[in-house]
């Protein structure tokens, strides 16, 4: 792309690609002055993912908005971001337990309090200066230390922008929570609830789900998916282990899925690490059941189409996506704090189960695959939870917000 502006009239594969440009420019992504910004940030690929299928959207629906797509970390001196991230990444894959004690203890935190406070001014100066000079309209946040710093800047009376906060996980914490949000877009009615046990006005709180690719809601070729993969009509295993999980046990789960006696192919999608793709397909080579290893991938909406269970970690975009698609999960380590309310809202709904270790995992399957009563009544539930369409709620609100804003200028 030679430039960060858009055609109203862009064919939606090209348009996919210019939404994916913007994040990866991020000075040209400012300078064209967008009226409506969406923050995200790269821990974790979630945040990124929503804020893209709300973008596409809103270009889709609203041709003429102008929009931008940034990492709010872009903001940040370099080398406090590396050690956040180093933090964050380090204790979530070899030391959960530390970041569950970080999670827990900062989940219901004062907004008032020294460490919120600091957390909410992180990158600030640097991000008002980028946007002073024709600050946007609507600025939509799916991580939550940008809609902290947006929210300060609301308070101190430097930026009258509509604060519009995407909510990525299914579970509340004070992170997400700030006096300066005009409305909060979040996953279920239990978010709702909670929002409104925390003090927050009930009009602020849209149950809207946690957007998606719009490829989500459409339909899927079992049988062209199938003959692509390889695989005949015995149920599908979908296993996503995630980067998070450590190679060794990684290891184990393909054991713990070939071990199950039920007839079924597993379908394994390893990401971008080579190395866990290699173990994969080392263990291909034995494998009693039918199985097909795949590395990174950009379709996942038809691999869940055609999946009877999914077998992963709970993010919260990963859990949306499952539910959209009405696949019955079996939750393999969450990332202790977010995942765990993620997983823990997932059984409570009926739409999944949570392995306790890896021997619950054989266990598990077994008892789905052979009462596929219980899979479908869990496959219809999921549906229920799913909101494939959380991305259109989201785009509308903004297109209100955007107007609003320039009747209000005139």
């Amino acid at each position: 792309m030679p430039d960060s502006t858009v055609p109203d009239a862009m064919p939606t594969d090209n348009l996919a690609k210019w939404i994916d440009w913007l994040p990866q420019h991020h000075e040209a992504t400012l300078a064209s002055r967008p009226d409506i910004m969406i923050l995200a940030a790269r821990y974790g690929d979630g945040h990124l993912r929503a804020a893209k299928a709300i973008g596409l959207k809103v270009k889709l629906t609203h041709p003429a908005l102008s929009l931008g797509i940034l990492d709010y970390y872009k903001f940040v001196n370099s080398q406090l971001d590396n050690v956040i991230r180093w933090a964050y990444l380090s204790s979530v894959r070899f030391a959960p337990s530390l970041w569950k004690w970080f999670y827990t203890a900062t989940q219901k935190i004062d907004s008032e309090s020294t460490t919120q406070q600091f957390l909410n001014r992180i990158g600030i100066e640097s991000f008002y200066r980028a946007i002073a000079p024709k600050p946007p309209k609507v600025i939509v946040s799916t991580y939550p230390t940008a809609a902290g710093v947006v929210s300060t800047l609301k308070r101190q009376g430097r930026l009258s922008a509509l604060n519009y906060v995407v909510m990525t996980d299914y579970s509340i914490h004070s992170q997400w929570i700030h006096r300066h949000v005009d409305l909060y877009f979040v996953g279920g009615d239990d978010m709702k609830e909670a929002l409104i046990e925390r003090g927050v006005d009930s009009k602020r709180v849209v149950v809207s789900g946690i957007p998606v690719d719009s490829r989500f809601q459409e339909p899927v070729n079992e049988d062209n998916v199938r003959r692509q993969l390889g695989i005949g009509s015995e149920p599908i295993l979908l296993f996503m282990g995630g980067s998070y999980m450590p190679i060794q046990e990684f290891s184990h789960i393909l054991s713990q899925l070939d071990q199950v006696t039920v007839p079924h192919a597993t379908v394994v999608v390893a990401g971008r690490e080579e190395n866990r793709r290699q173990v994969a397909l080392e263990y291909q080579k034995g494998a009693q059941h039918p199985m097909v290893v795949l590395g990174y991938v950009n379709n996942v909406h038809e691999l869940m189409g055609v999946s009877s269970i999914l077998i992963s970690k709970a993010g919260g975009l990963t859990t949306t996506e499952a539910l959209c698609r009405g696949v019955p999960m079996l939750i393999y380590r969450p990332i202790p704090g977010q995942e765990d309310a993620n997983a823990a809202y997932v059984v409570k709904h009926g739409a999944g189960f949570l392995a306790k270790d890896q021997n619950d995992v054989t266990e598990m399957v077994t008892h789905l695959l052979t009462h596929p009563w219980e899979l479908k009544a869990m496959a219809r539930q999921a549906r229920l939870l799913g909101h494939p369409d959380a991305a259109d709620v989201i785009a509308a609100k903004i297109y209100e917000g955007v107007s609003a804003a320039e009747a209000h200028a005139q």
